[in-house]
């Protein structure tokens, strides 16, 4: 059973509830195609072992329902960078303050349309009332956050010279023939003004729209903040699709400059390779469980987001029998587009040049609800706040045209939301 009403917006009813720990955001944005659920109270957490397929399937829901609605009950949370070495030949990444993977099961959610602004209330008779009762006492009305306190430090990251002698090592790799692309980030370090403000902070980055959004609150002091725009694995009945970005310019100051933003990217030669060494991974991950002859790619597309441009490819396939959510996860974990070419030996490389453990920064943020469904994103424009601390992740691809200048530069642009969002100038920073 499906209780559907209307009430106040996701924003306004995940404020109302404090967040309690437990709270789980996925948010489909402003898009009026997209999905927002919101669960709260989770059955079970998972966050130890090392099969975390298993933990994750174990959650899903042995019955279908309807296909109009995203989440019926099952799981739903992230399954952290750090976690690719349980499924892959990958270096293990040092503990970071978030789990290496956390998944939670639910008996049903709140899910919102944001086409017609309609909630769709799912699980147990007393669990949609509990629902109806949160929405009815929710006030309508959302009071602006107004602008973010200025923090009072400068953010702590890598210099810029570091950073592109990281660049230039790969660009020596790659000559030599021992991988085609390697994607290198930096993490960045802001002090806050005060130390309960996770939730702030995501209601600020969310206003830079992206589709694949979250907010989770793992325990009091302690959130998982999201404002992805990349797709890692959408899920319907055996159709699955992944859509990797690759190729990034910034927005223009006005229309015109816009305009040669967007076109320099569309002709891009290095930022086509980029994206073209990308999609022909996804294309070998999804072949792992795809039925022969099934997986398909489409055109080369422009993706507008309020502070960047992004080239993106749809690929699609049709799952073999048998293979569920997280079987084909496990086939594509870690991502293709925040790894590298070849996988397994950027993966290396990564940790070879990367101090700071990305913890479930580039890792992946999303739900599955039975063996019909589920959605999960690639955990870019991800952090963390924990204890009046942000830290979060900027970087990009570096293939053999790349420039060490340019690069850097790709950075700072990836990092302008999360910057205004947290009160800085930029996410670069005078020391590491």
């Amino acid at each position: 059973m499906i209780t559907v009403c209307s009430g106040p917006s996701p924003e306004a009813v995940v404020t109302h509830l404090g967040p309690q720990p437990g709270t789980v955001w996925l948010d489909g944005g402003s898009s009026a195609k997209g999905w927002s659920i919101v669960a709260i109270d989770p059955v079970d957490i998972i966050t130890e072992g090392p099969d975390w397929c298993a933990a994750g399937r174990s959650a899903l829901r042995e019955t279908s329902g309807p296909f109009e609605v995203p989440f019926i009950g099952g799981v739903m949370g992230y399954i952290g960078y750090g976690a690719g070495h349980r499924v892959a030949p990958v270096p293990e990444n040092k503990p970071t303050v978030e789990p290496e993977a956390w998944l939670a099961r639910f008996d049903g959610a709140m899910c919102y349309r944001h086409a017609d602004a309609t909630w769709h209330l799912t699980g147990p008779s007393p669990l949609r009332a509990r629902f109806e009762a949160l929405l009815a006492n929710t006030p309508r009305e959302l009071a602006p956050l107004g602008a973010a306190p200025p923090s009072p430090l400068p953010p702590q990251s890598v210099d810029p010279k570091t950073y592109q002698q990281a660049v230039r090592r790969i660009l020596e790799w790659i000559r030599a023939g021992d991988c085609y692309q390697v994607n290198l980030s930096r993490p960045v370090r802001v002090s806050l003004t005060t130390d309960d403000i996770g939730f702030s902070v995501y209601r600020r980055l969310r206003t830079f729209d992206a589709a694949y959004g979250a907010f989770i609150k793992l325990s009091e002091g302690l959130d998982i903040v999201c404002n992805s725009p990349e797709l890692l694995l959408a899920k319907t009945g055996r159709t699955v699709a992944s859509e990797p970005i690759k190729g990034t310019r910034p927005r223009g100051a006005t229309p015109e400059a816009d305009t040669t933003h967007r076109q320099a990217l569309r002709e891009s030669s290095k930022d086509q390779a980029e994206l073209t060494m990308i999609v022909d991974l996804v294309r070998n991950d999804l072949g792992r469980v795809a039925e022969s002859g099934t997986v398909r790619t489409g055109e080369r597309r422009i993706m507008e987001l309020p502070t960047v441009f992004h080239t993106f490819r749809r690929v699609e396939a049709t799952l073999r029998r048998g293979v569920d959510a997280f079987g084909a996860l496990a086939a594509m974990f870690p991502p293709g587009s925040v790894t590298g070419a070849p996988k397994i030996r950027a993966c290396h490389r990564i940790a070879e040049l990367e101090d700071a453990p990305r913890g479930v920064y580039c890792g992946s943020i999303g739900f599955a609800s039975d063996h019909e469904r589920a959605s999960f994103n690639v955990a870019i424009r991800t952090g963390v706040v924990h204890r009046g601390i942000a830290r979060y992740h900027v970087g990009g691809g570096v293939v053999v045209s790349s420039d060490p200048a340019a690069e850097w530069a790709e950075t700072e642009a990836k990092g302008a939301a999360w910057a205004r969002a947290l009160g800085t100038h930029s996410s670069s920073s005078n020391s590491s």
